[in-house]
């Protein structure tokens, strides 16, 4: 769910039929227990089925995906569809590799959006992101962008090969990536497009971030094009799905409440409440991986405690915030966001409309829907307030960016989330520090893994999954090789 790329190429494969396999009852004993079915828990999942080692998926809703969901509407005789948690995937991102493998329905965007600067729209057209800027810089803008892109590759790659990183580089996380970026003297346009992108990325505001951390996020827009987006047709719960059926349902077991984990010298005992019956049951494993969101796993009881260090390297993490809202308009209303017959979505609006998406630009409806992505502190006043005043708030923004749009607008739902819904790093901290290190490392068979345990995309998901399950590979083969 991140910044959206626009583009006008497409890769179509053929649709994945979500097999039919009913999910399972808890087993009395495994050797994995996986807590949580969003996109980190399948990923575990998946990997330990790869490795061929026996787990299973203690999910406390009656659904998997998490934070993953597509929300079907009913209007007028049709049925349209929109994400209501994050969007796409960045290229880089593992998930991709998976999203082919499944052979779902995608679509392959350029990552570029039309962008509010300076008070001023520059609507994307039919572009590549390189005559995009050219169009929107001077000259003399373009070469100071140019330049700033040289010099901090070199140390974006760095931050990327998986080495210990440099004293001197992890000293960027104490000052900000705000007045980072104002040490490099940039003109204003381009310093104005540095933080309306990476701002919706991180969920937070650019001086609330370390610069290191920063810099580790402006990795998908180095590149001449910057990376592209991919975007599941038809929904990513079509992803969550066929994920599901490829982990194997059978391994997965829904509206499990865990209340605690017991490490004894062998192993762990995982306390859950069925929410269905209300009983409570135990399953035993050696090793336990838990994707509840760090800012919520206190809410498990862990005998012994987490370490001290995890502890205060968990509650000094800082935190970015998003809001969905999905606002109806006829069809007629795209001759706001097309010009030249093509469409100029998504927009960072840098406003409080946050990122303004096609909601489902893969139908041809009546009814359309513009998907907002709302961050930072918008997003935590929006989840505050009355629906009403958010609902009247949204229409007199729209007004500002389009005059007679408001008019246009028949209805709008909103999705809040936990005002703590992004990871992000702080001044003084940062992903690469000792302290982020003690959070991935394992303790008393217990592995903490999530997106918030990396970085502030889905592709920490995937990556946290990959590491605790090799660090379990690795544990569970010594043992092996000691008896």
């Amino acid at each position: 769910m991140r910044t959206a790329s626009v583009g006008r190429r497409f890769w179509l494969v053929s649709f994945f039929l979500l097999g039919s396999v009913a999910f399972a009852k808890v087993p009395a004993k495994t050797d994995v227990v996986v807590i949580g079915a969003g996109l980190s828990g399948l990923a575990s999942g998946y990997h330990l089925k790869k490795a061929n080692i026996p787990f299973h998926v203690l999910e406390i809703t009656p659904r998997i995906g998490g934070r993953v969901k597509t929300v079907k509407y009913e209007r007028n005789g049709e049925t349209l569809y929109s994400d209501s948690g994050m969007e796409e995937y960045w290229e880089s991102n593992p998930a991709v590799a998976i999203l082919k493998e499944l052979k779902l329905p995608l679509r392959v965007d350029v990552a570029v959006s039309s962008v509010k600067l300076l008070g001023m729209l520059y609507e994307l057209g039919d572009e590549t992101a390189a005559q995009f800027r050219e169009r929107v810089f001077t000259p003399e803008e373009r070469a100071a962008w140019e330049r700033f892109r040289k010099e901090v590759s070199p140390t974006i790659d760095e931050l990327y090969t998986g080495q210990p990183v440099r004293p001197e580089l992890l000293a960027l996380k104490d000052s900000s990536f705000a007045s980072y970026v104002g040490t490099k003297k940039l003109p204003e346009k381009v310093a104005e497009w540095i933080r309306v992108s990476l701002e919706c990325e991180v969920g937070t505001e650019w001086d609330k971030i370390s610069a290191i951390d920063g810099l580790a996020e402006m990795h998908i827009f180095m590149g001449a094009e910057g990376e592209k987006s991919v975007r599941v047709l038809g929904g990513n719960e079509k992803f969550t799905d066929a994920f599901a059926t490829k982990v194997g349902k059978r391994h997965i077991t829904l509206n499990q409440a865990v209340k605690s984990i017991r490490s004894t010298k062998d192993g762990v005992e995982v306390s859950y409440l069925d929410m269905a019956t209300n009983r409570l049951g135990v399953v035993r494993a050696k090793k336990v991986i838990t994707t509840v969101p760090l800012y919520r796993v206190f809410e498990l009881q862990f005998e012994p405690p987490l370490s001290e260090a995890k502890q205060a390297a968990i509650q000094s993490m800082g935190w970015g915030a998003y809001f969905k809202a999905h606002v109806f308009v006829p069809k007629a209303a795209e001759k706001y966001w097309t010009k030249s017959g093509s469409s100029m979505l998504p927009i960072l609006s840098d406003s409080k409309l946050g990122v303004i998406y096609d909601g489902n630009p893969d139908q041809k409806t009546k009814a359309k829907i513009l998907s907002l992505l709302i961050t930072g502190a918008w997003a935590e006043s929006f989840t505050m307030m009355p629906q009403e005043s958010a609902r009247l708030q949204i229409k007199e923004e729209f007004e500002k960016l389009w005059p007679g749009i408001g008019k246009e607008i028949q209805e709008v739902e909103f999705y809040r989330y936990h005002p703590r819904a992004i990871a992000a790093w702080g001044v003084g901290r940062s992903r690469f520090d000792a302290q982020s290190e003690e959070i991935r490392r394992p303790e008393n068979h217990v592995h903490l893994a999530g997106d918030f345990t990396e970085t502030s995309h889905s592709d920490g998901a995937f990556k946290s999954a990959e590491r605790a399950v090799k660090q379990i590979k690795e544990a569970l083969s010594r043992k092996v090789s000691h008896q």
